[in-house]
């Protein structure tokens, strides 16, 4: 049976030697004579140890400095920690025990109680440790049920922004990011691990108030007018009150609390000139503060109905040199330090968190999405028994069976995308028709993430899809396609990260039937096919084709 490992730190080679002597026949003991050493061995094999013996007074870095340090970076969240020194002044111990020490042990040591406080403490904080994950594990169900319904009011907005609802997930990592790096680099905000999370779900819920926004202006593909901007910044004021409306018990949670601050205030600025209070520095709470950074640098880096996106070096050149507000020169340095991860980040985010984020709504919120729409179905609350039978059991969306009983006859459908996997047999023929499954299967899933519930998503056959639209503008049907080809061009397959998945799409626009308007979509896919990777549409009504 392996030896639980100990790590002793004491500048003092005689006090070393007792405790080895004392504790190496039931113990593995590892030592070090000061508190840099420590940190040092510590950053790279922490895991490995239960205990850590740690002396106050030592050159360099004293017995507190170290514990100050493990408890900045919760590496005493899986590693016990004793004091040991000659002087076990109140003083001492108090502090000790603030800065997370788990005992107090004084000198001249006693093998007895040596051995019976260090079986003691590793008792207990395995005990603890054990309640701990009991706790964890039901908060975290919570957490989920919490992040489930801030994901659903959250895209519910960007929905109706024509956006597909990466630009939540993507305030949420940088807002992470950036207090995760805030709590390395200062002990000016204190914030615990359960604070970043919290910001970070709340930071979902930061645009809240655009529901109340006119789409007009809202979706708005060019410049708004000073009267229009005037609006859309009343945004931030509506989506704080909308939260503080809520009855008291409510509004009273710490989620709700932070949500509302960061609603009302992430278009505030550090010098004092945002809106819609006017804040300066430390009057803006921290938790608006990162949002706002967060916001701005993924709003400049992402496609928008009136730009193109900038480049990850463009966007934060741009942020840094001040032409995109005014922020803390803080986290100013917490966005340069992280800068070479971002980038990486969003990537993974934007490719597989959205999916599974948007999926986890579908499957816990509406199964019965597939079925739940008039205008798509006559299916009786007796035939939903047989829903099994319209969805495709590989990808989980409609098949051609429910395509081919439901919407041959429909002339009143305004969209419909045909979509062609690009490259798809060079794929099974070198990878295998096992990988070949897993590319149709996250491709529909980036499709899925990408469209909303009333929309019907098909695998109409082999590696093509089918969705049909029955209202879209036609202003947010061209922003849709382009999402989505570029929503599959990011997906990640780790287990074979050199495969390199894209599709085709075509896309036909205009109230009829839907068979001439699917015959219009099949040929602009086509068209689409000689290049590959890319969307091309055809607008069956005049007034559409001039939006």
């Amino acid at each position: 049976m392996n030896k639980q490992k100990i790590l002793i730190v004491d500048d003092s080679e005689m006090n070393r030697s007792l405790l080895i002597e004392i504790l190496e026949d039931q113990y593995d003991v590892t030592e070090v004579n000061n508190g840099i050493e420590a940190i040092t061995l510590l950053s790279r094999h922490r895991s490995e140890f239960s205990l850590l013996l740690l002396d106050i007074m030592m050159p360099e870095m004293d017995g507190f400095e170290v514990l100050t340090y493990i408890n900045k970076y919760h590496w005493n969240d899986g590693l016990a920690v004793i004091m040991i020194s000659a002087d076990d002044s109140p003083e001492n111990i108090k502090r000790a025990y603030d800065l997370g020490a788990f005992d107090y042990i004084s000198r001249p040591f006693d093998a007895t109680i040596v051995h019976r406080r260090i079986s003691n403490t590793m008792f207990l904080y395995a005990r603890q440790r054990y309640l701990e994950k009991i706790i964890t594990e039901q908060f975290y169900e919570q957490e989920k049920n919490n992040k489930l319904m801030i994901s659903v009011l959250s895209h519910i907005v960007e929905f109706r922004n024509g956006e597909s609802g990466l630009h939540v997930i993507h305030v949420n990592t940088i807002t992470e990011l950036l207090l995760k790096c805030l709590v390395r680099r200062t002990d000016r905000y204190t914030l615990s691990k359960a604070d970043i999370t919290l910001i970070s779900n709340a930071s979902s819920l930061h645009d809240i108030g655009k529901i109340s926004i006119a789409d007009t202006i809202l979706n708005k593909p060019g410049r708004l007018t000073p009267e229009e901007f005037e609006v859309i910044k009343t945004h931030s004021a509506i989506g704080s009150e909308i939260l503080l409306e809520l009855p008291l018990e409510q509004k009273e949670s710490p989620l709700v609390k932070v949500a509302a601050e960061i609603c009302r205030w992430h278009h505030e600025r550090y010098d004092g000139k945002g809106y819609p209070d006017g804040l300066k520095g430390e009057e803006i709470p921290i938790s608006a503060q990162v949002v706002a950074l967060a916001d701005v640098y993924d709003a400049l880096t992402s496609k928008r109905c009136y730009k193109d996106a900038y480049s990850h070096e463009e966007a934060l050149k741009m942020i840094l040199e001040g032409k995109c507000g005014a922020f803390n020169p803080i986290l100013l340095e917490c966005l340069q330090e992280i800068a070479d991860t971002l980038e990486t980040e969003l990537k993974n985010t934007s490719s597989e968190q959205e999916t599974k984020n948007i999926q986890d709504i579908r499957n816990k919120i509406d199964y019965d999405r597939l079925f739940s729409y008039e205008k798509y179905t006559s299916l009786s609350r007796k035939q939903r028994n047989l829903q099994l039978l319209y969805v495709d059991s590989l990808t989980n969306v409609h098949n051609r069976r429910y395509y081919d009983e439901h919407f041959q006859d429909i002339e009143d459908i305004e969209a419909i995308v045909v979509i062609d996997v690009d490259n798809f047999k060079h794929i099974n023929d070198s990878y295998g028709h096992d990988v070949g499954d897993i590319v149709l299967q996250r491709v529909a899933k980036a499709i899925l993430s990408c469209v909303r519930k009333t929309d019907a998503v098909i695998r109409y056959g082999g590696d093509e899809f089918v969705i049909v639209f029955h209202t879209i503008p036609a202003d947010v049907f061209k922003k849709k396609l382009e999402i989505i080809r570029s929503c599959i061009d990011m997906l990640v397959i780790e287990e074979y990260p050199k495969i390199h998945v894209s599709v085709s799409v075509g896309g036909a626009y205009g109230m009829g039937k839907i068979k001439e308007l699917f015959k219009v979509a099949d040929s602009a896919m086509y068209e689409a096919k000689t290049v590959k990777n890319k969307v091309a549409m055809r607008f069956l009504i005049e007034e559409a084709n001039n939006i």
